[in-house]
């Protein structure tokens, strides 16, 4: 019997096997060019181990402590024998429990994926082995793809052939981000709990591992109770795969978060330095550079000087604004958030709360995990407050921390409503020991010690001293404190008093004739402007061009108030210079930057640059110490120490300033509002800007209470009486006698006298007539005249060559030598009909701005 045929002569069968076998060629075609697609550019596993991620730029103090990092991942690389087993124990339970068995892929895990994605009909569940995570975290995109998922797969088996377990987990917990910037477990340990990853404990290694699948969402500063919930979790899966017991467990589960994160005073305090920094990096080396190469800066600051720097700014700053009374609390959208995180809690922390409680003498309020009530003794600087009346529940309240710890202290607080700078510096070497921007770097970026340019008030007075001191004036030469009128003779005499320039004083009495030590001391201006005008603007101006002032000055006798703009950081690079011997150097704050090797990449070295006389400096700074002293910043005349400085204020308040020094440090503090507005009234540099000084320089010069000025030689010191600035003896009727220094051969040579000290008796603006040899007063008849109209219950003519007089709660006669009239044209006059120099006009004497030399 034959097979029957069809009608071509081949059997079935035979068909059948050829399109089976054109089918099984087609599956395989099929399979190469997915497997070729899934396999394009597939990364070599081997190249791993040579992976250096991607490093930061490191800003270190100059104790070499880190205070900033710069880049896309704040990472410290670790061994897996310095990592601790809890936090891998804790990870393998909660990322990954066949982690051990399987060969980088879970079948299981897969499965229970793909059935719940199918089922949600999502691309969401993950399933990947703590292998996969690792392959995504160095070759792939997050992207919820099949064909990433099955790359990565892949990817993970030639991990698992290529490496070990305990190699994998290792490159795991050094990649793996766990938020606010942290790369890696060593970084991650030391932000949250301030501790090596080798000592984590259980809580904290659970806590750590479960916080990888969404970092930000279960972050314990911003999340806590998220947190707890998921470190709870990972604890019982701990339990469950037996790493634990279920009573360890409940007892873990029990512990406060415990967290430790740095604060803000530690993340930030030298933040205003360290964006200087960044900026700087980022111009000359370039983004990539800076981000990811691993530069490291090594600068100048003290972190500890920084740190007491940043709470002398704030600290002044709140108590300038409680001086101006409370604001009330906040509500509504204007609300900030309230402060949750435990670790903010800390002694002179100000933290937001929320209002839980009114009732008529107290407010309960709740920060940071705390509870705590707030009644008159929490309040006091506020005056008389009606809790009823001024808050409400839900209300946000400013606290200030007084005491932590199981017993907490707080005060009601409030924002501060002006800003603040400081800058210290090594006065020899030009190196930035602190520098604050502001008060607060997260919410102003503005670096006002160095981009802020305000006008420095009488601040600027020491560098005119210190020209005239190299001139051949003295601190013993005699000034007259009177209201004077300065003219450049272009005024037109029907406009005179309006188009005059007159000065006025913080005080409105006036001193008379002084020595310019007084002057100095007590910041009177009508002396400084005529000191200026005597010695010359643009030879002023020259000498602040040489102190790197780079302010465009111009020659007005207004200068010498400080009617110009200027930076703190120039102002008080030029005290240092005082404060040096008169030797500038620059001021800088990066000493040195080296790559990630260790190679220096530039170093900077100072360069002293003499600029005045040590003479010169040496007897401004001892009129400088006069104005803490005696003068306007008496407040810290009790400092241990020798210490030399100036306050500064401009019109309506609108700057404070106080700039000084001691041998070795320097230090200038300004406050005010950048809106330009005024600080407010009586808000002068001694009240505002000398404590923040204080409060940074009493600490920072801890310890060098004997450290004096060396005195140079071409310096003499002499005993003078400091009312006439004469020369002091025993046979001299001086009640108070005092060491005073001088440029040798500018000293003194006449003794103070009788006659010296009876024209410090008369009326102030008698004072800069001279005295005949036998004691009468050589004045004009037009000035006698103008004088007694000015002021006629203090002064009247008694007889034609006397006058009586009513000063000080006594009345006497002064015997009269009429003067010479002032007659014939006025040389220093351009337009007609001015008065001369030394007559009285507008009330106030007159004194021409004299040829700019």
């Amino acid at each position: 019997m034959t097979d029957k045929k069809s009608k071509t002569g081949k059997t079935p069968n035979r068909r059948a096997i050829k399109i089976a076998l054109f089918l099984m060629m087609c599956g395989a075609v099929a399979g190469i060019a997915a497997g070729v697609y899934l396999t394009r550019d597939m990364p070599q596993v081997d190249s791993l181990q040579f992976t250096v991620p991607r490093l930061t730029t490191k800003v270190y103090g100059r104790d070499g402590r880190l205070i900033q990092e710069y880049g896309a991942e704040k990472r410290v690389l670790v061994p897996y024998t310095q990592i601790s087993p809890k936090f891998f124990d804790a990870l393998i339970a909660v990322e990954d429990s066949s982690f051990y068995q399987h060969h980088g892929v879970s079948v299981r895990g897969v499965l229970r994926a793909v059935f719940k994605d199918l089922i949600e009909r999502r691309k969401g569940q993950g399933g990947s082995t703590i292998t996969q995570q690792l392959a995504r975290q160095y070759f792939l995109t997050p992207e919820k793809l099949w064909v990433r998922k099955i790359r990565e797969m892949i990817l993970a088996i030639n991990i698992e052939k290529r490496y070990s377990k305990q190699q994998i987990l290792e490159m795991y917990a050094n990649k793996v981000y766990f938020g606010h910037g942290y790369y890696g477990i060593e970084s991650a340990s030391r932000f949250y709990f301030g501790k090596p990853a080798s000592a984590l404990a259980t809580d904290e290694a659970a806590l750590l591992a479960g916080m990888i699948q969404l970092p930000m969402q279960y972050s314990p500063i911003n999340h806590p109770d998220r947190a707890r919930a998921r470190r709870n979790l990972v604890l019982d899966r701990m339990a469950l795969t037996g790493k634990i017991s279920s009573a360890e467990a409940s007892a873990q589960e029990a512990k406060p978060l415990g967290i430790r994160a740095k604060s803000a005073m530690e993340e930030g305090a030298a933040a205003y330095v360290s964006e200087r920094v960044r900026m700087y990096c980022e111009e000359k080396y370039g983004e990539e550079a800076l981000y990811e190469k691993g530069l490291q800066v090594f600068t100048t600051i003290d972190p500890k000087l920084q740190e007491t720097a940043v709470i002398a700014v704030r600290e002044g700053l709140h108590e300038y604004t409680r001086r101006h009374g409370y604001k009330g609390p906040l509500r509504g959208g204007a609300a900030p958030d309230e402060t949750t995180s435990a670790s903010e809690f800390s002694e002179g922390a100000r933290v937001w709360a929320t209002v839980r409680q009114v009732s008529a003498d107290a407010v309960e309020a709740s920060a940071c995990g705390r509870t705590f009530t707030l009644g008159p003794a929490q309040w006091k600087w506020a005056g008389a407050i009606h809790p009823s009346i001024v808050f409400k529940e839900g209300d946000r309240i400013m606290i200030k921390v007084v005491r932590a710890g199981t017993a907490p202290e707080v005060e009601l607080e409030q924002p501060v409503t002006a800003q603040g700078a400081l800058l210290a510096l090594n006065p020899h070497t030009g190196e930035v020991l602190a520098l604050v921007g502001g008060y607060d770097f997260a919410s102003s970026m503005y670096n006002r010690v160095i981009q802020a340019k305000r006008q420095t008030g009488s601040a600027v007075k020491p560098i005119i001293y210190a020209r005239a001191f190299a001139d051949g004036v003295t601190l013993a030469d005699n000034v007259v404190d009177e209201p004077t009128a300065f003219l450049t003779g272009r005024e037109k005499a029907a406009q005179l008093c309006s188009e005059a320039y007159i000065p006025r004083d913080f005080d409105p009495d006036y001193f008379g004739r002084i020595t310019y030590q007084t002057a100095l001391e007590h910041s009177v201006n009508i002396c400084a402007v005529h000191l200026l005008n005597q010695i010359g603007m643009n030879r002023v101006i020259d000498f602040a061009k040489r102190l790197h002032i780079t302010s465009d000055l111009k020659p007005y006798p207004s200068m010498a108030l400080g009617a110009f703009e200027i930076t703190l950081w120039d102002l008080t690079a030029a005290y240092a210079a005082i404060d040096n011997q008169g030797v500038y150097v620059a001021p800088y704050f990066i000493a040195k930057i080296t790559d990630r090797e260790g190679r220096t990449l530039e170093e900077t070295h100072p360069a002293p640059e003499p600029v005045m006389d040590p003479a010169a400096a040496f007897v401004t700074v001892q009129g400088m110490t006069g104005v803490i002293k005696r003068g306007t910043g008496g407040s810290a005349a009790d400092m241990k120490g020798h210490f030399a400085g100036k306050t500064g204020t401009t019109d309506d308040y609108t700057d404070s300033w106080f700039i000084g020094f001691n041998p070795n440090m320097a230090c200038g503090v300004w406050t005010g509002r950048d809106d330009h507005k005024p600080l407010g009234r009586l808000e002068t540099g001694a009240r505002v800007g000398l404590p923040i000084w204080r409060r940074f320089m009493e600490p920072a010069c801890a310890g060098q209470e004997d450290i004096d000025w060396p005195m140079p030689e071409t310096v003499v010191k002499v005993m003078i009486d400091p009312q006439t600035g004469l020369r002091a003896g025993v046979d001299t009727p001086c009640t108070e006698v005092r060491e005073q220094y001088f440029v040798k051969g500018t000293e003194p040579t006449k003794a103070c006298n009788a006659q010296a000290h009876f024209m410090l008796k008369l009326p102030y603006f008698l004072q800069r007539y001279p005295l005949s040899a036998d004691g009468r007063l050589i004045i004009p008849e037009a000035d006698v005249e103008a004088r007694c109209a000015q002021f006629p219950t203090t002064i009247k003519r008694e007889r034609p060559t006397s006058l009586l007089v009513t000063w000080s709660g006594t009345t006497f006669s002064v015997p009269l030598e009429i003067a010479g009239a002032r007659e014939g044209p006025v040389p220093q006059a351009v337009m007609p009909g001015l008065p001369h120099e030394g007559s009285v006009a507008c009330g106030a004497v007159v004194e021409y701005i004299g040829e700019q030399r």
